[in-house]
């Protein structure tokens, strides 16, 4: 019986050890495709959040890590920066609505030096489908009431819904996810408005050599 069970488990160890070989394996094999990959993916919300035809510096390698409760998170989020010929000409910020109906909804907002909104895009959440995914350009395009329009700080009480005052509809039925995202990217240009020309000088500290 004890010969018996020790088999078993000698031969459960070595399915186990063969099992973590190759998924260590297949991870390293195909550790930096996936990485090209989502540096692809994260190219194309950049892109959409910033024309490439307004910058000549490399957007994605130009990215500043800065920790503000302004972003939403205690987590430090990465800012991209555009240029022309030196100069600076936009952002491109990631940030957090922590107050989605079902949690944390992340985007990206792209911002000229005018705080002009360039362009929103959500990148995850979990909210509702049917209901609170419509803040996903897939599946609606009302987070594309968010570009042109320009931000001030006398023009605050415009960056709601509709529900609320502002200029931004609510969707039937659920208007928290709405109201988050919103108040996600009022929160993101105040701060940018408020610390602009340090965003661009800060060193571009977001990926190791």
């Amino acid at each position: 019986m004890l010969k018996t069970i020790s088999q078993n488990g000698g031969m459960l160890a070595v399915f186990a050890l063969i099992t973590t070989a190759l998924i260590s394996l297949t991870f390293i094999s195909t550790e930096d495709r996936i990485a090209e990959q989502e540096r692809q993916r994260l190219l194309s919300v950049l892109h959409e959040v910033v024309p490439v035809n307004t910058f000549d510096n490399k957007l994605y390698a130009d990215c500043t890590l800065i920790q503000a409760d302004a972003l939403g998170t205690n987590q430090a989020q990465k800012i991209y920066r555009a240029r022309l010929q030196g100069e600076p000409v936009a952002l491109a910020l990631q940030t957090t609505a922590p107050n989605g109906y079902s949690g944390d909804i992340d985007l990206v907002v792209g911002v000229d030096t005018q705080i002009n909104v360039l362009g929103v895009r959500t990148v995850s959440h979990q909210e509702t489908p049917g209901l609170g995914d419509k803040i996903e350009l897939a599946v609606s395009d009302w987070i594309l009431e968010f570009s042109g329009k320009q931000f001030n700080p006398d023009n605050q009480q415009a960056w709601q819904v509709k529900k609320d005052g502002g200029q931004f509809d609510q969707f039937t039925g659920a208007t928290i996810t709405p109201r988050a995202v919103v108040g996600a990217v009022r929160h993101t240009l105040d701060y940018v408005a408020q610390h602009q020309q340090a965003l661009f000088r800060a060193p571009a500290n977001c990926y190791a050599e």
